[in-house]
C-alpha cells in the first residue's frame, strides 16, 4: 500500500458543473476587463473546492488539506503519537436549499479515525466500502505500530486481530 493516505471530500456534480460554467464566464470577462467578473470568480471557488486530509505514513506527519480543482493545498504537521485507529460507521447529511425549499438526504459512510492521548481525532480515510475500509485501517495500524478499533456497530466497540486479519482477510474480536 501507499505511504500517503489521503481522501478527499467530492464535489457533487451539479456543483461541479456550476462552479465551472462560472468559472468559464469569470475567466472571459476577466479578459474583457470587466470588474464584476471577480465575484463570479469568487462564486467559482466556493462552489469548486473541497477539504480532505492526508497522512504520510513514512515521516508520521499529517495534513488537513483544501483544493480546487485538483491542486491540493496544506501545511504538513508532525503526528503526535496517535493511540490507536477506529473503524466507523455513520451517516452524512447533504442538505440541498433552494429559496423556499430545503431538503436532507443521508447516506451511510465509513470513516477512518486517528485517535491520539488527549481525545482529539483526525479523519484520515472516507469510503463506502467496509473491506476497503479494514484494508486500509490495519495499512496505517501496522504503519504506525497502533491497535484497530471496530466501531462499525453501534454501541458495539471491539479491538480487531490485526494479524488474524493480515493473513486471512477475516475481522476477529479480541477481548
Amino acid at each position: 500500500m501507499k505511504n500517503i493516505i489521503s481522501y478527499k471530500e467530492k464535489v457533487p456534480i451539479w456543483k461541479m458543473i456550476l462552479g465551472l460554467t462560472a468559472l468559464g464566464v469569470s475567466l472571459y470577462g476577466l479578459l474583457s476587463l470587466e470588474l464584476p467578473s471577480i465575484v463570479l470568480l469568487a462564486v467559482s471557488f466556493i462552489l469548486l473546492k473541497s477539504e480532505g486530509t492526508e497522512i504520510d505514513l513514512a515521516s508520521k506527519a499529517y495534513r488537513k488539506t483544501k483544493s480546487f480543482l485538483g491542486l491540493q493545498f496544506g501545511k504538513w504537521q508532525n503526528m503526535e503519537t496517535p493511540e490507536y485507529i477506529s473503524v466507523f460507521n455513520t451517516t452524512e447529511d447533504i442538505t440541498l436549499r433552494i429559496i423556499t425549499a430545503e431538503t436532507t438526504n443521508s447516506k451511510a459512510i465509513i470513516k477512518l479515525n486517528l485517535f491520539f492521548a488527549n481525545n482529539t481525532k483526525i479523519t484520515v480515510y472516507r469510503t463506502n466500502d467496509l473491506k476497503e475500509a479494514f484494508d486500509v485501517a490495519s495499512h496505517i495500524a501496522e504503519a504506525l505500530k497502533i491497535d484497530l478499533l471496530d466501531a462499525t456497530v453501534k454501541n458495539d466497540f471491539n479491538w480487531v486481530d490485526k494479524e488474524a486479519y493480515r493473513k486471512n482477510g477475516e475481522i476477529i474480536h479480541i477481548d
